[in-house]
């Protein structure tokens, strides 16, 4: 939108330019009858061209220059944004890591209390009046496997996964 606003007055611009030209070529027609002093009005006006067409190459220097400057503002802008998005992907790579060690103390502590379970349901077992010797003795050997299977889960972890 801004760039259409910038063509529209450039185009008005333009207009206006051809307009008073051709507004000071009629009135110098109509004013100056003859060609010798139409030549002579000409001629008055050889500094005022070669003033504007200096101002006009000042103005495209000023231009460049303004450019340059922000090129330079849009180079540092990018690089600031490159850190920016480095110190992002650090701090998501370390939040991924977090939750990758959180998922898996959950996972261990899912099955710590699905092995607690079975414990408990051994216990009952073995401690029932309605049981078996044959059953109790199955109970105690899984209960058993179960208590050694927690002990190698305890004996597995590090100190530095429990913070």
């Amino acid at each position: 939108m801004f760039n259409k606003l910038k063509n529209s007055i450039l185009v008005k611009l333009i207009i206006l330019v051809v307009v008073i030209w051709g507004i000071s070529a009629g009135l110098i027609i109509v004013f100056l009858s003859n060609w010798s002093d139409r030549g002579t009005f000409g001629d008055l006006f050889g500094a005022v061209n070669a003033l504007f067409s200096g101002l006009a190459f000042a103005i495209l220097i000023y231009t460049i220059i303004l450019q340059r400057e922000e090129i330079q503002e849009n180079r540092k802008e990018i690089t600031l944004n490159r850190k920016e998005l480095a110190k992002s992907a650090k701090i998501q790579q370390k939040t991924q890591h977090i939750l990758e060690k959180q998922v898996a103390q959950t996972h261990l502590s899912a099955k710590m209390n699905a092995m607690r379970t079975l414990i408990d349901y051994y216990n009952n077992q073995i401690s029932s009046s309605k049981s078996t010797e044959e059953i109790i003795q199955k109970a105690k050997q899984k209960r058993k496997q179960i208590v050694i299977q927690i002990d190698t889960l305890i004996d597995g972890l590090n100190d530095s996964d429990n913070e």
